[in-house]
């Protein structure tokens, strides 16, 4: 076969098609020069980078992740290999351009021969491609520019496309390097030259040497988590590996193929006829797939082996990006919009019949209006999921509270309203009870209202309920008294305790109450902690987000008719006050099998996290334990103890922009890192155990962007 006909037989089909035709056909031999680059590489990066990462690594779902920021070592390391990638990409596209061009032209080219060229050439190479790197550094710079002008990010997309496709020609310049032995600025010229239909040359170029690779990596991407662990790893490796491979020689196909083959007739034989006399000649090179396949799975099965052995001690986490949602723009001024605006967890519970159920609070307008949600997770890995809005009737507001039964269900405190009550700006409430399925949330019938009818006001009264030993219900109540209206600064407040002999509460018994002579923890979240022991008496915590105290109230005696009251921590005097930088006061609290309270909490003034370990039931004296130091925590912590009687708490570090996982036993806390914030801090943590006594963290990745915020709820298991 001429030349000729060959030439018209290439350009009767597609070139992009006739690429990947190309691709898939001569694979074993076009693969040499990347894996003769990447295969040494890969393995000095498992090898040598690993033992460097330290306790910054940590495998999730079965892969590697970075969980902490890199060490100072590991910096230097990727820098150096991301500049050693770099100049190896700089030689072996270029190699593979080369034997490319050789099979297009029935000349065997071998792998060693087009490496060797492609070296000899790599100045001229490396020039062009600095040119080019900063022309489009140039384009993204002017699509950069049109977004902070115009505030549409899809006109700056437009912009950097449409001068992408214009520049794409320049790319024709590797070819040009590579088989005519040219200079790198007239190689960039020789390139603009070839493309001169734009239209079709620049797409063609941007689409088979950037987009088709690009779609690869990101369809990669998003097929890996869909594996099952236990072989996500070696296929990781090694479709990581296939990829990489495929994508350079697809890029070397296209690259040969536009530049050996241009629309016009003459040229294209001239073109051929100087390709055919500078090609380096050389005998048949055989095809071996057989060593492609072992060199392609030899990283990726090293690779698997280090992820499936685990001989470095990371920390082991299943991960599951539950849910997630947008808002409108942030300039429109109604509310409603795309999504919920965020969402606030309350609870996380675990149960026979159910893997999870995450109790929150989705707020769907900007003016933070929005009611209460169950998500309910269908299996184990929670992909599969159920969503239950948490409301009854004439309820008003969101849920104040929750509780899990012995039997799975879900019993939740809310407000509500007499329907009869005529219209007024503060509506009389009482508290009452949800009890919530699978199917829903209802208002059991016989329940009775747990409190007297009160004016409402959000926030100003906070509510905690524990469930009885006996299946019952305990449910803390606090009231503030107010003092007189010119001084308001010795106000104190009444916490109450109802108890109940069944989940329903028909009929519920105020057996005790405590006036605390402390400001009230105001409208601060989870200011209020009730845990009931196996001796069926409570013990409640009250934070004070005004002073920074803290009370611990407990029964007396066994009939709890008289409460005792401690406050194992002092707060801040009126004359140290400073409201302008209180935080956000919260504590949780749980109690050991001894009767023991154990409590995390964080500041009010300086937003640190500390546990307190009690050292009796009254928390008369306490072991405190700092876990994170001042305004390091935005969110707040979540407590839960395990089956060794060791408090595990959950937090998010600001700084680190991590979710942390501490193990406090002995006096003495140990801390992993549990999962990476990619984006922003959003909303709370809650924090549970599954059915094998393993920690499992629900947590909100938000991302506050400026013209609209996106947030994504996750499920996080240490393994």
């Amino acid at each position: 076969m001429t030349i000729s006909d060959t030439v018209g037989h290439v350009w009767r089909t597609s070139v992009l098609l006739q690429s990947a035709r190309w691709t898939v056909r001569h694979l074993a031999r076009l693969a040499g020069p990347a894996l003769i680059a990447s295969l040494p590489a890969a393995i000095v990066v498992y090898l040598a980078a690993m033992p460097l990462v330290g306790d910054a690594g940590g495998l999730v779902n079965g892969q590697f992740a970075l969980l902490s920021a890199l060490p100072g070592p590991l910096v230097g390391w990727t820098v150096a290999m991301g500049v050693v990638s770099m100049l190896a990409h700089a030689v072996v596209l270029p190699a593979t351009v080369l034997m490319a061009a050789g099979l297009m032209l029935d000349r065997s080219v071998s792998p060693s021969v087009a490496m060797r060229t492609a070296l000899r050439r790599a100045p001229a190479m490396l020039a062009a491609g600095a040119i080019m790197m900063l022309g489009w550094v140039a384009i993204v710079a002017a699509g950069l520019g049109v977004a902070w002008v115009t505030a549409q990010v899809w006109l700056a997309i437009l912009v950097m496309v449409g001068l992408a496709a214009l520049a794409a020609p320049f790319l024709l310049a590797v070819p040009a390097v590579i088989l005519e032995g040219r200079s790198g600025w007239r190689a960039l010229g020789r390139g603009w030259r070839l493309g001169d239909r734009l239209a079709y040359d620049g797409v063609t170029l941007l689409v088979g040497v950037l987009g088709v690779p690009a779609l690869a990596w990101q369809g990669l991407d998003r097929l890996m988590p869909l594996l099952p662990d236990s072989i996500a790893a070696a296929v990781t490796g090694v479709g990581y590996g296939l990829v990489g491979v495929l994508a350079t020689v697809f890029q070397a196909v296209v690259l040969a193929r536009m530049f050996l083959f241009p629309p016009d007739e003459s040229e294209r034989e001239r073109v051929s006829e100087e390709v055919l006399r500078l090609l380096p000649d050389g005998p048949p090179v055989p095809a071996r797939p057989v060593r492609v396949v072992a060199a392609l799975a030899l990283p990726g099965l090293l690779y698997g082996g280090v992820a499936l052995t685990n001989p470095l001690g990371w920390v082991e986490i299943a991960e599951t990006n539950v849910g997630e949602g947008r808002t409108q723009d942030s300039k429109s001024s109604g509310g409603g919009g795309l999504g919920p605006y965020s969402v606030d967890l309350r609870a996380l519970y675990s149960g026979a019949d159910r893997p999870l159920t995450m109790v929150m609070d989705n707020r769907v307008s900007r003016d933070n209006s929005g009611r209460t949600s169950m998500l309910t997770c269908e299996d184990a890995e929670c992909r599969d999921t159920t969503l239950t809005w948490a409301g009854g009737q004439n309820q008003i507001g969101p849920v104040v509270a929750s509780a899990r039964l012995a039997d799975g269900r879900l019993v939740l405190t809310v407000w509500t309203k007499d329907p009869d009550d005529p219209p007024r700006r503060i509506p009389t409430v009482r508290l009452s009870l949800l009890i919530c399925d699978r199917e829903g949330c209802i208002s059991p019938e016989g329940g009775k209202p747990l409190s007297e009818p009160i004016g409402y006001a959000l926030g100003h009264d906070a509510v905690a309920v524990a469930v009885r030993p006996n299946g019952g219900l305990v449910i803390a109540q606090t009231r503030e008294n107010h003092g007189s209206l010119l001084d308001r600064t010795d106000n104190s407040e009444t916490i109450s305790f109802t108890f109940c002999d069944d989940p329903i509460c028909s009929r519920p018994e105020r057996k005790m109450s405590v006036n605390l002579d402390s400001a009230s923890g105001g409208d601060d979240e989870r200011a209020l902690a009730l845990v009931v022991g196996a001796d069926d008496r409570p013990v409640a915590a009250r934070a004070d987000s005004r002073t920074g105290a803290m009370s611990v109230i407990a029964c007396a005696d066994a009939a709890c008719t008289t409460p005792r009251v401690t406050k194992p921590e002092e707060g801040r005097g009126a004359a140290d006050r400073d409201y302008t930088s209180r935080k956000r006061g919260s504590l949780s609290m749980a109690m050991r099998t001894d009767g023991r309270p154990v409590i995390v909490r964080r500041e009010v003034f300086d937003g640190s996290i500390s546990l307190l370990d009690c050292r009796d039931r009254t928390c008369a004296q306490i072991d405190k334990l700092a876990l994170a130091g001042p305004d390091r925590a935005r969110a707040l912590p979540a407590l839960v103890l395990d089956a060794a009687g060791r408090a595990l708490v959950a937090y998010q570090d600001r700084d680190a922009r991590q979710i942390v996982l501490a193990t406090c036993s002995g006096g003495k806390c140990e801390t992993a890192v549990a999962a990476r914030i990619r984006h922003g801090l959003g909303g709370d943590v809650a924090m549970t155990l599954d059915g094998r006594g393993r920690p499992v963290i629900a947590w909100v990745d938000d991302t506050l962007g400026i013209y609209e915020r996106e947030w994504a709820l996750k499920v996080t298991t240490v393994l």
